[in-house]
């Protein structure tokens, strides 16, 4: 790509503005890095914690609109800018004043990994312990390698059609940079099957690295090998590697095999497994979904950013028209906590009368405040890029599910994740002759809809998966829908890179 206004240092004595393109972002105003310390803090600015993606989740069928809450709403705001990728236009951008954001953040996130891979190794450390240095920067290193694999892989899942096997050499996928020359080159895309062979070389190299250099930094904020493996676990699973994705999800299980017990809660606050509305609920201590994506929670492995949701499903009604789908909500069998303990029901006064619509309360709304209507999007607000146990078990569950005779161990994983998630007396096992190879893929598929919601999962899956037909209407008559396989399940290239790089061509429409 040609540069354009967002890569902008070189690393010659002052990292300086330079450049003209995502591709190539170096942060501002840093002297050359020259120490192991220097690099910790370079690739700390690397990881992402900003909004970035609001909107995907909007575009999933977890997600609808309730045009009647407009009139009743102060701020619509969220409905507005998002309504592009609600409706599905041929750009999701159109409606966002800022545009979309992802395609520079992870593309930034990235060169920052570069920065550090092609540099690290002539760092110098803070002591004369030579061999602590030389773990330091080998364990920084294999960070830099998990960092942007995890970039590129949001990349070609966001601007490239999903990994299939049989067409993936030749399905155009997203342009990839490995280094921080500045030059005025165009970076044409590479093939979906090229990027998911870096993104697999760089979890590989990244958790040998970090294995053999082991460093405890204390946060779940910045990757370690394990949390590189779970991610390894899903790329696997995205490439249909079935046993590969079994192995990985097994190791990481057989280090951390922790669910967040759902019964625990339950028996502490049984009205977080109520339906009725409760004008209350939202300032109590006892908010169901608070504390369920916390980063101290020992199934949580890696977080990322604060929470995505936010404006777009907020826990106040007022504050947005879209709404949880209530069919998403009446999926959930008697018994399960999640139903209640992820989605509320909220009504208010509408020109006709009472209008009710459901909100998501999956999250961990820490410091909300009590009598003040200012809501604060910050790290209290919770996560929604989270790595987390309760994936690995679906993992195994989809692998297993894919293989022949694969089918008791699909279900004994989904059991393992179930128990956890019910009251239990209402809890029942799912059966192995109720099923078989062909129809326990839609169970684990729905499964991950229930478990996985509002964390950016879903869109992801309907695209990898059946990219299914979907319909929905948006204010007035609008009405939007999805053929299956529609080409808008890929996302369109940001505008202002088609303007500076041409070359990198539009997705088809």
């Amino acid at each position: 790509m040609r540069k354009n206004s967002l890569y902008n240092l070189l690393l010659v004595g002052v990292l300086c503005c330079a450049c003209n393109s995502y591709l190539n972002e170096i942060p501002q105003n840093k002297l050359k890095p020259t120490t192991i310390d220097d690099y910790e803090q370079l690739l700390n600015r690397g990881y992402i914690s900003k909004q970035i993606m609001p909107y995907l989740d909007v575009l999933s069928d977890d997600a609808t609109l309730v045009p009647e809450f407009s009139a009743t709403l102060s701020n619509t705001r969220a409905a507005d800018i998002y309504a592009s990728a609600y409706t599905w236009s041929s750009s999701h951008e159109t409606s966002m004043p800022d545009g979309d954001k992802a395609f520079e953040a992870f593309y930034s996130s990235a060169y920052y990994a570069n920065v550090v891979l092609e540099n690290i190794d002539e760092a110098t450390g803070i002591n004369t312990d030579e061999e602590k240095t030389k773990e330091l920067q080998g364990n920084l290193k294999g960070e830099a390698y998990v960092l942007r694999a995890y970039s590129y892989f949001n990349l070609v899942n966001l601007y490239a059609p999903a990994y299939n096997p049989s067409t993936c050499a030749t399905d155009p996928g997203i342009p990839i940079n490995l280094t921080t020359d500045v030059d005025r080159k165009p970076y044409l895309r590479s093939t979906v099957e090229k990027v998911y062979v870096l993104i697999e070389e760089d979890l590989k190299e990244g958790i040998r690295l970090m294995e053999e250099n082991p460093y405890d930094r204390g946060t779940k904020l910045r990757f370690n090998a394990l949390s590189a493996r779970a991610l390894l676990a899903r790329v696997y699973l995205y490439m249909q590697k079935w046993d590969l994705a079994i192995e990985q999800a097994n190791l990481v299980l057989k280090e951390n095999s922790s669910l967040f017990d759902l019964n625990v809660a339950y028996l502490q606050n049984p009205s977080i497994n109520a339906s009725d509305v409760l004008s209350a609920y939202y300032m109590s201590d006892q908010m169901a979904g608070k504390d369920y994506l916390a980063v101290d929670n020992s199934n949580v492995l890696f977080v990322s950013g604060i929470t995505e949701n936010i404006m777009a499903f907020a826990a106040r009604s007022y504050m947005t028209a879209f709404a949880v789908n209530e069919d998403l909500h009446n999926l959930y069998e008697d018994g399960d906590i999640r139903q209640n303990y992820f989605i509320r029901q909220v009504r208010e006064f509408g020109d006709d009368g009472m209008v009710y619509k459901y909100i998501f309360a999956k999250n961990r709304y820490i410091d909300y405040p009590i009598g003040n209507f200012t809501f604060e999007i910050n790290g209290s607000t919770g996560y929604s890029r989270v790595i987390r146990t309760e994936e690995m078990y679906l993992i195994l569950a989809e692998a297993y599910a894919h293989k022949s005779g694969g089918l008791g161990n699909a279900i004994a994983a989904l059991n393992t994740l179930r128990q956890a998630k019910y009251i239990a007396e209402d809890y029942n096992e799912l059966r192995e002759e109720d099923y078989t190879q062909n129809t326990i893929l839609d169970r684990v598929w729905l499964e991950r809809r229930l478990e996985l919601c509002f964390e950016g999962h879903r869109w992801f899956d309907l695209r990898r998966t059946t990219r299914p037909v979907m319909e929905r209407r948006g204010y007035g008559t609008q009405q939007a829908s999805l053929i299956e396989n529609d080409p808008r399940y890929v996302l369109q290239i940001p505008q202002k890179e088609l303007n500076v790089n041409p070359e990198i061509g539009i997705n088809p429409r």
